[in-house]
């Protein structure tokens, strides 16, 4: 425009979905213009876009609000498609597998105090929920354990030997056929549960070394996701400053340190991290800040794009982990 006189045009199809595309992304009419206009500047004043609209016949008056509306019905929509990555299907699955594990323990208890009725030292032989459960469903009663049945089931053999001299001297009660058949149903639906929080892990795994390697290689694909969750996205990780990822997940002991400004936490989720959850407990502070400085960079290269240093990073924790221990 020049003053009040539009001295070129270029009319969009009556389409809100194309229109809407073209406000929000690249417009080959508005490229055309600055092209044959370079000293152009974009106007501050209000147009009278309503009657631009009947005067160059892009439609009627009255249908001009509705078109507006629609149009930013079509941004709006862009707008939730373009907030939208693969780390919020990260940040859902990661709630999914601590739901999953949280009734996969509780289920464990349950199936332990139950079985125990009838073999109650196989509770403290076992403490891995997985293989406990196994046993219960798949060797059953006291006197189907044995070695070589034992060792087609558990994870670690060793226990294969142990078990059936125990079994056959147990203290335990016995247990009517309808009544043990309950528990043995019991214990293969918790294999169930065991095999789809390992799915959803796995699928956490495999994600997030996609779209976050950096971040994967040095906190762990499951410690990384654990982050994301707590960040709320990738872009969010990436511009938390570290000392902040530091202490993610830990709101309650920073709420109590900020109200009786004593002992302010020294992590959050960075406590599962193998580093740390390995250090002795005066290393573990200083090592969660070594982890969360490399984290916050390795976020940040996965996020704007880079070439990959995760394993750089990581080794650079792992050596300064070596030195604390010295």
């Amino acid at each position: 425009m020049e003053g009040d006189k539009i001295i070129e045009k270029s009319i969009f199809q009556k389409d809100p979905a194309r229109i809407a595309a073209k406000m929000t992304g690249n417009c080959p009419e508005e490229i055309s213009l600055k092209k044959r206009y370079p000293k152009a500047v974009a106007g501050t004043r209000r147009l009278p876009l309503a009657d631009i609209a009947v005067r160059f016949s892009f439609c009627k008056k009255q249908e001009f609000p509705q078109i507006l509306s629609k149009v930013n019905e079509e941004i709006a929509k862009l707008g939730m498609k373009a907030g939208f990555g693969r780390d919020k299907l990260v940040i859902n699955a990661i709630r999914a597998q601590k739901l999953l594990e949280e009734s996969v323990n509780e289920q464990s208890e349950i199936l332990r105090e139950w079985y125990s009725i009838h073999f109650p030292e196989l509770n403290g032989l076992l403490k891995d929920n997985k293989d406990y459960a196994k046993v219960v469903a798949m060797a059953g009663r006291r006197p189907n354990m044995t070695e070589a049945v034992l060792e087609k089931v558990l994870t670690d053999k060793r226990y294969a030997k142990v078990i059936p001299p125990i079994a056959q001297q147990s203290a335990g009660a016995e247990v009517a056929e309808f009544d043990f058949e309950a528990i043995k149903s019991y214990a293969e639906s918790l294999i169930g549960s065991n095999e789809k929080e390992s799915k959803v892990r796995e699928y956490i795994e495999r994600t997030m070394k996609e779209i976050a390697p950096n971040v994967s290689a040095v906190a762990t694909a499951y410690v990384g996701a654990l982050l994301l969750e707590q960040a709320g996205s990738l872009a969010r990780l990436a511009a938390l400053p570290s000392s902040t990822i530091q202490v993610l997940g830990a709101q309650k002991a920073m709420f109590r340190f900020l109200k009786t400004k004593k002992l302010p936490p020294k992590y959050g989720v960075l406590y599962v991290h193998p580093l740390v959850s390995q250090a002795p407990k005066k290393s573990k502070g200083k090592l969660a800040r070594t982890l969360a400085s490399k984290i916050s960079i390795a976020a940040k290269v996965d996020f704007y794009g880079g070439k990959p240093i995760g394993d750089k990073l990581r080794k650079a924790a792992e050596e300064r982990a070596k030195s604390l221990k010295k």
